[in-house]
């Protein structure tokens, strides 16, 4: 097949062209810097079959100019954070939109998107929420989509990863200790002191992700259908921190995961966005809120229909501190 992919130099992006590129497929990539993704391709398998688009960003012209002679998209652009000019409304809802309209303007009719597992129209992060609308502009396109709800992804070249191995070595806020968000176990949003618990979450391997995907292109089974990607192993924050503590290169072995209530969190990042100081902290209100939560699945029809299980978290986590 051939292959559009959009966000082809972000973290699972680079990822998800190196599968296809590797298993044979052509690949059409839109990117912004073409020097950037020659050197991000250049030891990739087949790389004869990659072509880049260049864009500042997607619109009906690049979308169109990306999907032309495609059999399939796979839309892989998303942010955690707005900053900088990007925007959840444009990047998780307008983008689908763009590329579906595209997609069917050229008869491509196979669409995957990368959405996330918290995507909920009625979350209480504007993340899960535009997530969950881009979902609904794609699968109200007629096209034979496929979506994917991915966890925590990790691996090599990943933002998580870097984050991880600085506060491991005490390089980066909060400097003396790996902090994640607790909750109130009675489950009230308050910020009334209470007895808190600790969100329990499976990890996905980048890799894996990228393999369903690839294999999702080749399964008529996946069409229409919404997958949990999760990995197999669920743990605790303050386990997979202590994890990720211990496999980072240059670390300091005393510092400790720290819990801080999400309520607490998200107050104090919407004041520092409100005064123009939102930068400083290296969270908003939205990921305070979202690291309180479970973020775990059943993997029962993702086994069913891509015949594999992902792996555990501590594999893909060694990889993603390993050259921070």
């Amino acid at each position: 097949m051939t292959v559009a992919v959009t966000g082809a130099t972000g973290f699972v992006g680079r990822h998800v062209v190196r599968e296809l590129l590797a298993h044979g497929h052509a690949v059409r990539a839109l990117v912004r810097t073409p020097s950037k993704a020659t050197r991000a391709f250049e030891d990739a398998a087949n790389r004869d079959k990659l072509t880049l688009v260049q864009a500042e960003t997607v619109s009906e012209d690049s979308a169109s100019r990306l999907v032309e002679g495609a059999d399939a998209c796979v839309n892989c652009i998303g942010i955690i954070r707005e900053e900088q000019g990007q925007r959840f409304d444009f990047l998780h809802v307008r983008v689908p939109e763009l590329l579906s309209k595209a997609c069917q303007s050229h008869a491509v009719d196979r669409y995957v998107q990368i959405s996330a597992l918290g995507a909920d129209p009625d979350g209480r992060a504007e993340y899960q929420r535009s997530k969950y609308a881009g979902e609904k502009a794609v699968r109200r396109s007629g096209l034979d989509w496929t979506i994917f709800r991915p966890s925590l992804v990790l691996g090599e070249g990943g933002e998580m990863g870097g984050l991880l191995a600085q506060w491991a070595r005490g390089k980066s806020q909060p400097w003396f200790f790996m902090p994640y968000f607790t909750r109130r176990a009675d489950g009230q949003w308050s910020l009334i002191p209470g007895e808190t618990t600790d969100p329990i979450i499976a990890p996905i391997g980048v890799h894996d992700l990228a393999k369903a995907v690839r294999l999702a292109l080749g399964n008529d089974e996946t069409v229409g259908e919404v997958y949990n990607a999760v990995g197999s192993e669920a743990v605790s924050w303050p386990e997979m921190l202590r994890t990720a503590r211990d496999a980072t290169p240059g670390a300091k072995k005393t510092i400790q995961p720290g819990g801080i209530p999400a309520p607490a969190a998200a107050l104090a990042a919407m004041k520092m966005k409100f005064f123009g100081m939102g930068n400083l902290l290296p969270f908003d209100a939205g990921m305070a809120a979202m690291g309180a939560e479970d973020s775990t699945a059943s993997l029962e029809k993702f086994e069913a229909h891509f015949g594999f299980v992902p792996g555990s978290y501590e594999g893909a986590l060694r990889e993603a501190v390993a050259g921070a």
